[in-house]
């Protein structure tokens, strides 16, 4: 009985004991988690912004969203990427400092820290309550991987990663959006290829996996080739965005087009890819959407192994066979 007593005893304190211990460092983690929120820039979270604007210079870019999209509002107007947009505000939005270095401000020290400057950078957040706060960003430090920075309406300098600048300092066309040609190639009801001498491959797509190839001839396509084509199109990015109001499009091979690719989607809409002449300068090929007017800039190698002849996609008798 004297035995049970003390295991009893033992028990409890133990329990006691590791109690003690859980709550000590629960309040240590919550003081933790605490600091950790004292030391965030910013008061909102990235789904609250509603629109942005980097400065850099003499350059302004604004961003405004719109649902759940994102558009350039300055210098154009034109749809933003949204995984870079996305991913910049998660980085600076999300930032934490490192140290504070000086509790007041002052012109020599803001200059000696480049973030005053012609050209310094600054981005402004505006959070869907109406909370506007602006970050400028300094120089690196003399090993380069940390910065510096201010909140415009906060007294105090700050150290921060220097990662956090890099996110932010974005030009136009990191953050607009380079999807060549828009679609959803398993969703397709066809497409076409014409070609400038007039040869035209049209292919119809009446049901999942099956391809019909109806121009110039009728003819069972090979499925894996249609597929690895329309993602190759798809996934092409814009190098470079050219002229966004052309008033000639024959000086990029536009007004006769080498190639005119045209999808229409699940809901009967034709959209269009136009391909035009070679810029040997910038390695790249002439091309436009054919519902916009900008020209811009493919890789050079986006016409090769494009089909010219309805026999590059057909499905061969031994394919079939294969199926059956």
């Amino acid at each position: 009985m004297r035995f049970f007593k003390k295991t009893v005893f033992w028990v409890i304190a133990l329990a006691v004991v590791g109690g003690s211990f859980y709550l000590i460092d629960r309040q240590l983690e919550e003081k933790k988690v605490v600091e950790e929120a004292k030391k965030r820039l910013f008061p909102f979270e990235p789904g609250d912004i509603i629109e942005f604007q980097i400065t850099r210079g003499n350059e302004n870019i604004i961003l405004r969203k719109e649902g759940s999209d994102w558009f350039l509002e300055n210098p154009l107007r034109a749809v933003a990427d949204k995984e870079v947009v996305q991913k910049l505000l998660d980085a600076v939005i999300n930032a934490k400092f490192e140290a504070t270095l000086f509790e007041t401000q002052s012109e020599g020290k803001l200059k000696e820290m480049g973030i005053i400057g012609k050209d310094s950078l600054s981005a402004t957040f505006k959070a869907s309550s109406g909370l506007i706060k602006t970050i400028v960003f300094g120089d690196r430090n003399p090993t380069m991987n940390l910065g510096f920075a201010i909140l415009k309406d906060d007294p105090r300098i700050f150290r921060l990663t220097a990662d956090i600048k890099a996110e932010a300092d974005k030009t136009v066309y990191d953050l607009r959006d380079k999807t060549a040609l828009a679609f959803k190639p398993l969703k397709i009801k066809g497409f076409e290829i014409k070609w400038s001498d007039g040869k035209i491959i049209a292919v119809d797509h009446p049901g999942e996996g099956k391809w019909h190839i109806v121009k110039p001839k009728n003819a069972a396509a090979n499925a894996i080739k249609i597929t690895e084509l329309l993602y190759r199109i798809k996934d092409s990015k814009v190098k470079a965005f050219i002229d966004e109001s052309p008033k000639d499009l024959a000086g990029y091979g536009l007004s006769r087009p080498a190639l005119k690719f045209s999808v229409t989607d699940d809901k009967g809409k034709q959209i269009a890819l136009l391909v035009g002449e070679k810029d040997k300068k910038q390695r790249g090929i002439f091309a436009k959407r054919g519902d916009a007017p900008n020209v811009f800039l493919l890789e050079e190698d986006f016409m090769v192994n494009m089909p010219k002849t309805a026999e590059e996609l057909e499905e061969t008798e031994v394919e079939q066979a294969t199926k059956k």
